[in-house]
């Protein structure tokens, strides 16, 4: 039997080792990026509009630096500092707070007591989401709730006689007036049951107990209707989603959060369009004469950026104490310490400055108003028109799909978010990539 060689190039092995570790740390964060987003407050058409901006800004950014590169021979220069400028930012996003909410309820005493937690009928309630309710119907688990109240003084003094409240730091007196827009908090902490929903148009449950002002009342019931809006802290967080309103009124442009959000996105993408513009260069520089071996190098980001989707979400999902909001913190540490690790090998790899063109802008123009060229960039448009809606929402029909059909196998979502990308990469990109030498010189 003869034994295996294998034979390194260790010319391009650098190069390899780069593709494998800064693309492995990307995919760590920015396949998850549309639902990092969604976890933030934004809608679908917030999201939309956010990432069509940010490849606008990457499609002008790219030529900018190409210029500034060809014209002071800062390839390398520009090449690291983007490589790190890209681990720092996505690190950044951890920091990054959420748009303003609050999870609020209507508390409703009549014959019964009942929290409604959402409502297709009350604006000031949020909207149900029968997906989310699926979470927990089923659930016999009892869920404690804090609330405090706004209330009147009828719906004060309703729960005081019905309820045989006493406290002696609390003097019922008929000649307080309340203004309307003066409301006193609450303390009630409530045991309710998923079961226990009441009402067709609401999401809402029946409240089994009560306690207040250290007295503890069973099954709470009211001579007189009242009712009041809470605002609530559950112990089921899915009953807080169900329950949760934007605290803010009108556009996402005047919210500091946004702005935080929409700048570390910015910078995030900008590094990452010109890192993509330069490390390609500089792998065809390694090549030499030998330009049909390029996806032999490419292939290998493929292979981390599998690996790493996967990875990735396995993480997510294992440090995650809540189905529904997942923590995104383990890839954010990730992704950081693999740029980290990237910038000190590409530190290492040697990248030869190239002399740009004294006429560039008539070169470029030469080069696009070229038939073939023209072809080209037509089917680019339409390959990236095609691929945007999986790229950017795949993620968030998944998840869409399993709180509506899977909502038992919500703690591993993230997991399966990440072998999509696997087969995807590894099955799909991975071959075609290996073999594009010898295919484009068919």
């Amino acid at each position: 039997m003869f034994p295996i060689r294998i034979q390194i190039n260790k010319r391009t092995l650098r190069m390899k080792l780069h593709y494998f570790l800064y693309m492995g740390g990307v995919a760590s964060v920015q396949g998850f990026a549309p639902t990092i987003a969604k976890q933030l407050g934004y809608s679908p058409m917030v999201v939309g509009s956010v990432f069509t901006y940010l490849s606008m800004l990457s499609f002008f950014v790219k030529p900018i630096v190409g210029i500034i590169v060809d014209k002071f021979r800062v390839k390398r220069i520009m090449f690291l500092a983007f490589v790190l400028l890209c681990g720092l930012t996505a690190f950044s996003i951890k920091f990054v707070p959420k748009i303003p909410t609050e999870a609020v309820a209507n508390l409703s005493c009549g014959a019964t007591t009942v929290m409604n937690v959402c409502s297709n009928d009350d604006d000031r309630l949020s909207q149900c989401d029968d997906s989310l309710f699926k979470l927990v119907k089923y659930s016999a688990e009892p869920i404690e709730c804090q609330l405090r109240c706004e209330q009147n003084k009828s719906f004060r003094d309703e729960i005081y006689r019905s309820w045989n409240i006493v406290d002696h730091n609390i003097d019922i007196n008929p000649n307080i007036t309340y203004k309307n827009d003066e409301f006193e908090d609450l303390d009630v902490t409530l045991i309710i049951y998923a079961t226990d929903q009441v009402e067709q148009n609401n999401v809402g449950f029946q409240v089994k107990s009560v306690h207040i002002m250290k007295t503890q009342v069973a099954f709470p019931v009211c001579q007189r209707p009242v009712s009041t809006r809470c605002k609530i802290n559950c112990s089921n967080d899915v009953v807080v989603e169900l329950a949760t309103v934007q605290k803010f009124e009108g556009s996402v442009f005047g919210l500091h959060q946004f702005w935080k959000y929409l700048t570390v996105m910015s910078l995030f993408w900008i590094s990452q369009a010109i890192t993509w513009s330069l490390q390609d260069p500089i792998c065809f520089d390694i090549l030499g004469d030998k330009p049909e071996d390029f996806g032999k190098q490419r292939c290998w980001g493929s292979i981390s950026w599998g690996i790493f989707s996967v990875f990735g979400g396995a993480l997510v999902d294992y440090f995650s104490y809540s189905d529904y909001e997942k923590n995104y913190v383990p890839v954010y540490y990730l992704c950081l310490v693999i740029i980290l690790w990237d910038f000190a090998l590409a530190y290492k790899i040697e990248v030869t400055e190239t002399i740009g063109s004294k006429n560039t802008f008539s070169d470029v123009f030469k080069l696009i108003t070229n038939m073939n060229v023209i072809v080209y960039l037509i089917w680019i448009v339409v390959m990236g028109i095609c691929t945007t809606m999986p790229w950017n929402y795949l993620f968030w029909y998944m998840e869409d799909l399993t709180q509506k059909y899977h909502s038992d196998k919500q703690s591993w979502t993230k997991t399966l978010q990440g072998l999509a990308i696997g087969i995807q990469c590894i099955g799909g990109e991975l071959p075609l990539l290996f073999f594009s030498g010898s295919i484009c010189t068919l």
